[in-house]
């Protein structure tokens, strides 16, 4: 394995969401070389599924893809909470639902190249109405889908959200449990029957 030693760090941009880090590495030939790094607050991200077998979605502009994404509830952690704290209080801000069954999934780096941001990821199930403020700038518009359309429009790549593919692709061991009844749905784009790019 090899060693990166860091050497030091200073602060080169404060924003709104995030700072911008100046840090210097020792790379393992002995040079000595500096990384700009988003430092970013950890995050969490939740597939809230209702009584009725519905995934709540929502629908968000997003500057970076200059539009409109159908992504998963999320949103940044505060300070001094845990992961399962945050993620009841985006669901309950987000959604309006609370969940009395709450299942970690696991989690992941969103862009380890240039930022320090993890996401925790949760499935919340057995919701119930208990809203909260959304935060100020925050214009949401909720969609309710069926578990199987959800899939399918993840299995033909019609999900462009990073962390709302990867969620889905964590979830699937406690939705095999939870919905056994859709096996084939939920695991169809592992059967080699979706479309494929010609290479």
């Amino acid at each position: 394995m090899h060693t990166f030693e860091i050497l030091g760090q200073e602060k080169v941009l404060s924003a709104h969401a995030f700072d911008v880090l100046k840090v210097h590495f020792r790379l393992p030939d002995g040079r000595e070389h500096a990384y700009d790094l988003v430092a970013h607050p950890d995050a969490v991200t939740l597939l809230p599924i209702t009584k009725a077998g519905e995934v709540i979605l929502v629908s968000q502009y997003r500057i970076g893809a200059q539009g409109f994404l159908l992504e998963l509830p999320a949103g940044v952690m505060d300070a001094g909470e845990s992961p399962l704290e945050s993620a009841r209080r985006e669901l309950r801000e987000e959604t309006g639902q609370d969940s009395d069954l709450l299942i970690p999934l696991g989690g992941f780096y969103m862009v380890p190249g240039y930022s320090s941001e993890y996401m925790s990821a949760f499935l919340a199930l057995e919701l119930r109405p208990a809203p909260l403020a959304q935060d100020e700038d925050e214009f949401l518009e909720l969609n309710r889908l069926p578990l199987s359309e959800v899939y399918r429009l993840l299995w033909s790549k019609q999900i462009q959200d990073g962390k709302t593919i990867a969620t889905l692709m964590l979830a699937l061991p406690e939705l095999l449990q939870h919905f056994p009844d859709m096996k084939d749905t939920l695991i169809s784009g592992f059967s080699g029957n979706t479309n494929r790019a010609n290479v």
